[in-house]
């Protein structure tokens, strides 16, 4: 943000280290430890793991053996290639940090966000995923009480790709449509393929695959589904169960085409948002196919708070 008047700044400066000061201390009531990421990436390993995310929004950088490495355009991925290596058998952790991610916007200015967040590595259980949730609903209602949380799970999704068999180029492209929610290239770009009616049928229709957790599932089920997508059906079931014994189901939105920038999900993911507000405010999941990556795969879920738009709709609204 933007100020004329110095005290505006400053007021503004002290209502964002206040806030960021009370989700700390959310985060280490609930026993996790803060942690310093490092602000590098390696530019090949980096993108290798996110194929979806375009080369020109990262800060690319030159170290001294002239090797490109970037300025990190997210945490989770710095956090789990400095500790997976070193991972000792049935460790569990839980970390938060308070850092930065770095962005190259279409004006070729640089922008650096400011995020908070969670790690809990180790623990694979709906329990683990609900105390996610817990959290989440925590901060939100912390401030405001007129939030929603979209969730999806990102197994369903990559099931019914896995069908298609495409070659890796087809398949980011259709995921990016699905991300963007463009119905009429979706629907072009299926038409296009030699595939059984039923599974061109969903595909055209994904993106109705939204609202109500339990009208979604009933219609997921009446629609096809293979054996994967199935169990990833089944687990939602869980969810919900466990959603509406801990109160939460009815700020609670599902959508199964949700497919986020970050391509390593593969399992529960969310994305929190105020309402009057296009940005979401929160969004993490499952994750733990990235671990794998650096040499061993560990259960893994989390999620990160933009703290620009938090504090900007708090800000806003005078609170």
């Amino acid at each position: 943000m933007e100020f004329i008047k110095i005290k505006d700044e400053l007021d503004y400066s002290y209502k964002k280290y206040k806030l960021t000061r009370e989700i700390e201390d959310i985060f280490i009531e609930s026993k996790y430890i803060k942690l310093e990421p490092s602000i590098f990436e390696d530019y090949d390993t980096f993108t290798l793991i996110n194929k979806r995310i375009k080369k020109e929004k990262m800060v690319k950088i030159i170290d001294g053996n002239s090797k490109v490495l970037i300025l990190r355009p997210d945490i989770t991925t710095n956090i789990i290639k400095n500790l997976i290596p070193r991972w000792e058998k049935d460790l569990t952790v839980k970390l938060f940090y308070n850092s930065s991610i770095f962005i190259n916007k279409l004006d070729n200015n640089i922008k650096e966000f400011k995020q908070m967040g969670i790690e809990y590595l180790g623990e694979d259980s709906l329990e683990a995923d609900m105390e996610i949730i817990g959290l989440v609903f925590k901060i939100f209602k912390n401030y405001r009480k007129n939030f929603i949380l979209e969730i999806g799970t990102s197994k369903y999704i990559n099931a019914l790709l896995k069908e298609l068999n495409l070659e890796e180029n087809l398949k980011i492209k259709l995921k990016n449509l699905i991300y963007k929610k463009n119905k009429n290239e979706i629907i072009e770009c299926i038409s296009a393929l030699d595939i059984k009616k039923e599974i061109k049928d969903l595909f055209s229709n994904i993106l109705d695959f939204q609202g109500n957790m339990e009208e979604v599932i009933n219609k997921a089920e009446n629609n096809y589904m293979n054996k994967e997508m199935k169990l990833s059906i089944e687990k939602l079931k869980d969810f919900k169960k466990m959603a509406l014994d801990y109160g939460y189901l009815k700020c609670i939105h599902l959508d199964l085409s949700m497919i986020t920038e970050l391509d390593y999900y593969n399992g529960l993911v969310f994305k929190g948002y105020y309402k009057n507000s296009y940005r979401e405010v929160i969004s993490g999941g499952r994750y733990d196919s990235l671990t794998k990556t650096f040499g061993v795969k560990i259960p893994a879920v989390g999620f990160s708070i933009d703290l620009d738009e938090l504090i900007k709709i708090l800000y806003r609204d005078g609170e």
